[in-house]
């Protein structure tokens, strides 16, 4: 998926637009029950050395790819 994400850094939003791997499709969804993309997005965001805390939040998906089926009762 690619995505819009705001995240913050001292007193500014700032706005980019990056990839995203999910089961899920929904921002909300995401940011609540994705952890692995989560902190793969703060990560590639901040770094290894941010002292401070991670803002990152997905404002919203712009296309999707379907990648693979997954059976969710399994998961």
């Amino acid at each position: 998926m690619n995505a819009h994400v705001a995240y913050k850094k001292g007193k500014r939003m700032y706005n980019i637009q990056t990839w995203i791997v999910s089961r899920y499709n929904k921002p909300a969804e995401i940011m609540a029950n994705d952890s692995k993309t989560m902190n793969r997005l703060k990560l590639d965001i901040y770094g290894k050395t941010y002292k401070g805390t991670r803002h990152v939040i997905i404002r919203d998906i712009l296309s999707t790819k379907p990648v693979g089926k997954v059976n969710r009762v399994a998961v």
